[in-house]
């Protein structure tokens, strides 16, 4: 059947518009879905009824001590309110105490503290210092302190900074910073040489406040040799000039022992203990070689029948050796004896440099003051005082002492004429290397300085190639000895 044109327009019309109308109903959103009901509330346990806490304000960090500032000589030093009001009430002699001040010393040193004493208690007059100079002090002090003997026990005592780790370990003294802010150990060690300050450091805590120190050197008469020798080579031509025990003149006094041969272990690279490693270095290498060239081109030139302090510095003292290589704890008697004494380093060798130890003299407070505030509260302020008050130091650095506290170093570059052989010593602690602090270092000394007797025994008996022989032998043996006693 065929359709009119007609018809087919219609068609054509009825199919347009049924898919206008598809493209409309697919556009439109899906029918709404019916919202299903909500769940019943599910039952919880009862809890205990707890009170409304009321909103807290963030709590501020407690307060540190309220501060003062205290001075001593030049040196203003914060420290807590309550030790500043102890400090005004002893000067003023509102509050009593007293404390056991302990050194040992020589006699000649004992009248110079003497006199530093009496300074203090003029300005501290509530403060009596009861002083006391004993023998085998370090084990008098540990056993005071280990029988709470309060009364007979030192409260301060002074030594080279080497015994710190054996009294802390033990717990005879006190750490400073237990008792003492930050501010005020920062103050302090604003005060000193920064090696002097670490010397009273172990184990991160500060037990110790420095006010001397020492080390070795060439101590020269001046009109024997009149400038500081640039070499050993130098001055072992001196000694060849003056060596003639016919005439019983020798090219140098020098004490023996383990202390004092040490610069020449140093420069060849030797040493007894290194305390950072826990390492014994007794007979290595550098050591056998630095006591190598002790024997050769040292002890070559001396007397050595008597290598001991008193036997030396005789010689030294009766012009019959031009040096002498000792400490400032020799200086007032060498002044009174020679007229133009003068200290060098001690030369190079070969261009390596010979260091000694030095040794940084404390101020340690025990433990027994802990139980008694004032008696503590003085120990502190006489250990600050003494080692920060002008006055009182220069009076030791007039009776030969070498200060570590940086006004004191000032003033001896300003009075450089007037203390030569305590600038020279000043530079010798320079040049030097500190003692160890272990606890260890104990079982190092005895066992060296029993192999230094021996080799100097050989050497009198047998001559120098037998004791260079039985260097390496001797040093073995001590070495082991030091390491079996530090394992056990």
């Amino acid at each position: 059947m065929k359709l009119g044109k007609t018809a087919i327009a219609a068609i054509a019309l009825v199919i347009a518009a049924i898919g206008i109308l598809a493209a409309y109903f697919l556009t439109l959103p899906p029918p709404s879905q019916p919202t299903p009901p909500a769940a019943p509330p599910q039952p919880q346990p009862t809890q205990p009824t707890q009170p409304a806490q009321p909103q807290q304000p963030a709590q501020p960090q407690p307060p540190g001590p309220t501060l003062q500032t205290l001075t001593i000589g030049a040196s203003s030093i914060r420290v807590p309110a309550d030790f500043y009001d102890f400090v005004e009430k002893v000067r003023r002699g509102e509050v009593k105490v007293t404390i056991n001040f302990w050194t040992q010393m020589s006699d000649w040193e004992v009248s110079v503290m003497k006199s530093v004493i009496e300074r203090f208690q003029k300005e501290y007059p509530g403060v009596t210092v009861k002083y006391t100079n004993v023998q085998n002090m370090k084990e008098q002090v540990k056993a005071g302190v280990l029988t709470g003997d309060v009364e007979n026990t030192a409260h301060v005592f002074t030594w080279a900074h080497d015994w710190t780790g054996d009294l802390a370990d033990s717990g005879a003294i006190i750490a400073l910073d237990q008792y003492l802010p930050p501010e005020t150990i920062a103050d302090l060690k604003g005060q000193y040489m920064a090696s002097a300050f670490t010397s009273g450091m172990y184990k991160l805590r500060l037990y110790g406040l420095p006010w001397a120190a020492e080390a070795i050197a060439l101590v020269c008469n001046k009109d024997f040799v009149p400038a500081a020798p640039r070499s050993w080579d130098e001055y072992e031509k001196v000694m060849q000039e003056w060596y003639n025990p016919s005439k019983n003149t020798y090219g140098l006094a020098y004490q023996i022992d383990p202390y004092h041969v040490y610069p020449f272990v140093t420069a060849f690279g030797g040493f007894y203990y290194d305390e950072d490693k826990n390492a014994v270095g007794v007979n290595s290498p550098g050591t056998v070689e630095g006591l190598t060239f002790y024997v050769t081109h040292v002890m070559k030139y001396m007397y050595t029948a008597d290598t001991g302090m008193e036997a030396q510095l005789k010689i030294f003292l009766e012009k019959r050796a031009p040096c002498m290589i000792t400490g400032p704890w020799n200086t007032k008697t060498i002044q009174e004896n020679i007229r133009n004494a003068v200290v060098y380093a001690i030369p190079p060798i070969d261009g390596k440099i010979p260091k000694p130890f030095s040794g940084v003299k404390l101020l340690w407070i025990t433990s027994v003051t802990t139980g008694d505030k004032n008696r503590l509260y003085a120990s502190l302020l006489f250990s600050m005082w003494f080692t920060l008050s002008d006055d009182g130091l220069r009076i030791l650095v007039d009776a030969g002492y070498i200060p570590v506290k940086l006004s004191m170093l000032q003033y001896l570059q300003a009075n450089a004429d007037k203390y030569p052989m305590i600038l020279g010593f000043a530079q010798s602690v320079a040049n030097s290397v500190p003692m160890p602090k272990s606890a260890n270092m104990n079982y190092v000394w005895g066992p060296v300085a029993d192999a230094l007797s021996a080799i100097v025994t050989k050497y009198n008996e047998q001559g120098a190639d037998a004791a260079v022989k039985a260097i390496k032998q001797l040093l073995d043996e001590a070495q082991s000895k030091i390491e079996a006693k530090i394992k056990s």
